[in-house]
């Protein structure tokens, strides 16, 4: 493939995303799907449950194989939103944050990293639609992409994550995100 082609593909990747977040942000506005929020943090993170169906139209129209698409319809999606509300920059790791079920029980969160180790079965190296496994985001940025775990359709967890801020690490929740039902919606 050659290089004008790959960043055809990566434009088109960035326009459907952006299409696909005014499409949620339309319809969390109305009577859209559930959407979870840290309260009072500096570095907030916002979670939108996607249904499998959802997630498997979105990889099929990005051109993912088919194996590819399965993995990632097969576990819980969150279309998320993070945000830098401090004065100064901050750091975050999405491989220590952690959905903790109503058992106890920690689940990592399956990381941008993690899906193109999989992937790589598939043929793919490259993604633009997962949130980077790790960033710094400055004073006033965002950030979007999804996020996943591999928990059961319909479960419940406090989301535990957790950032540095000037050589400090703090600690947040966003409590009581739900995966999306298995059964299509409405």
């Amino acid at each position: 493939m050659g290089e004008l082609s790959v960043l055809r593909r990566i434009l088109l990747m960035n326009v459907m995303v952006l299409a696909y977040w005014q499409a949620a942000e339309a319809a969390t506005a109305t009577s859209g799907p559930p959407t979870w929020q840290s309260q009072g943090a500096r570095f907030s993170v916002q979670l939108t449950p996607l249904y499998a169906e959802q997630a498997q139209a979105f990889f099929e129209n990005m051109g993912y194989p088919q194996g590819a698409v399965r993995e990632v319809a097969a576990v819980c999606v969150f279309g998320t939103t993070i945000r830098n509300s401090a004065g100064m920059p901050v750091r975050y790791d999405v491989g220590r944050w952690r959905a903790v079920t109503a058992d106890g029980k920690r689940h990592r969160l399956i990381t941008k990293t993690d899906w193109l180790a999989r992937w790589k079965a598939f043929g793919l190296q490259a993604d633009w639609s997962i949130l980077p496994p790790r960033q710094t985001l400055q004073p006033g940025d965002w950030g979007q992409g999804f996020t996943t775990v591999d928990l059961p359709a319909g479960t419940r967890f406090n989301l535990k994550y957790e950032w540095t801020q000037d050589a400090i690490e703090h600690h947040a929740s966003v409590r009581g995100v739900q995966c999306a039902p298995r059964a299509s919606r409405p």
